[in-house]
């Protein structure tokens, strides 16, 4: 039987594993490694054995909720498209060299994985992926923001998706009732045009969202798929007025409020740190193939001056938006993106209109 493997979420999270925890594990066994293979061999033995609970692997973790992760994590690494776990594995030798090159400066006492627990000190909220502590000095500790591409690729800065954003605390301040208004356009503009729905669905309970979880109306679920089989045309005509529908509520909520605006840039966008007086400084690392370098940021520097704000959708584009900031006379322009996280299928019906409310936001750099 052919190996099945994983896509989506769990690819996602199995890469960012790979990329974070595994340098760190080496690193903090001291290990110097040179080729994929070998990072492959040494920490999926580490996990074979259980050894991550114990030893200074163990201080690679906070606690025990992220230990058991990593075990899970690292057994599922075969199941990563063999060309994907080689770049991801090359990638994690370019971090632990990084390691070391800090090291040589600045001696280096843990680095420690920050999956969902954070270290004694750092905000919770902290969009640091490993965590350095050093031996003296100060900082004590600084996060690492850790991504992998190529020389030219564009990773997103943030990554999270249209309603996890608008239930942030800075914006339900904002619009209290932004989540239930969003769920009104999207009824008037998309999910009412679907065929075959019975008059007994509506605008108030086309879709559930007092849980943490939206969720749709089977009778809605059934006339997505409806749709995509008697035309994906129309299905994908559908999708883009969806898109731009979240885009444009997006923009409507930055527009009207600045301090919101601001206050979403500053915990959400990774913004770079290095020398700050921040307690926990951020630094953003990209590696590409088995090389990883620190990069600049033009938005931090500028975030503490930002006094103007305006987004705005690129009308060419299905899915792309941008926000201008401005300080004074300087400005930068936000490449912000929407869109789906996968195709839909009938096997996987979550890409497109089936990701109702919850379409993927990105910030993707600036320019």
């Amino acid at each position: 039987m052919a190996k099945e493997f994983l896509s989506g979420g769990e690819q996602t999270t199995i890469n960012s594993t790979i990329t974070e925890l595994f340098p760190a594990l080496a690193f903090m066994n001291r290990k110097v490694i040179n080729r994929p293979e070998d990072m492959y061999s040494y920490i999926t033995g580490l996990g074979d054995s259980k050894a991550l609970d114990r030893g200074v692997s163990r201080r690679a973790f906070v606690d025990g909720g992220d230990v058991q992760s990593a075990y899970t994590f690292i057994d599922n690494t075969n199941r990563i498209r063999p060309n994907m776990l080689k770049e991801k594995l090359s990638n994690a030798v370019g971090i632990l060299k990084y390691l070391y090159e800090v090291n040589k400066s600045r001696p280096i006492d843990q680095v420690i994985w920050g999956y969902r627990a954070k270290p004694k000190g750092v905000p919770v909220n902290h969009a640091g992926d490993i965590f350095i502590v050093f031996k003296k000095g100060s900082p004590k500790i600084s996060g690492i923001s850790l991504k992998a591409g190529t020389a030219k690729s564009a990773e997103p800065k943030m990554n999270s998706y249209v309603r996890t954003t608008i239930k942030k605390d800075m914006w339900v301040k904002s619009d209290r009732q932004s989540e239930n208004k969003l769920k009104v356009k999207l009824w008037k503009n998309v999910y009412s045009k679907l065929p075959g729905l019975p008059k007994s669905v509506n605008q108030n309970n086309w879709i559930d969202i007092n849980a943490k979880n939206q969720k749709p109306n089977p009778e809605v679920i059934k006339a997505v798929l409806r749709q995509f089989k008697r035309s994906e045309k129309k299905f994908d005509e559908l999708y883009q007025v969806q898109n731009r529908v979240c885009r444009q509520h997006m923009c409507d909520l930055i527009n009207k409020d600045l301090e919101a605006t601001k206050q979403w840039i500053g915990q959400e966008f990774r913004l770079q740190t290095p020398g700050s007086s921040d307690e926990v400084p951020l630094t953003l690392v990209k590696a590409v193939g088995n090389k990883a370098d620190e990069q600049g940021d033009k938005l931090a520097k500028l975030y503490p001056k930002i006094n103007k704000v305006k987004a705005y959708l690129n009308n060419a584009s299905v899915q792309e938006w941008f926000i201008d900031v401005f300080a004074g006379n300087q400005k930068l322009t936000l490449l912000m993106t929407i869109r789906s996280d996968s195709e839909y299928r009938e096997a996987k019906q979550k890409g497109k209109l089936g990701a109702y409310m919850g379409l993927k936001l990105l910030y993707r750099g600036y320019r």
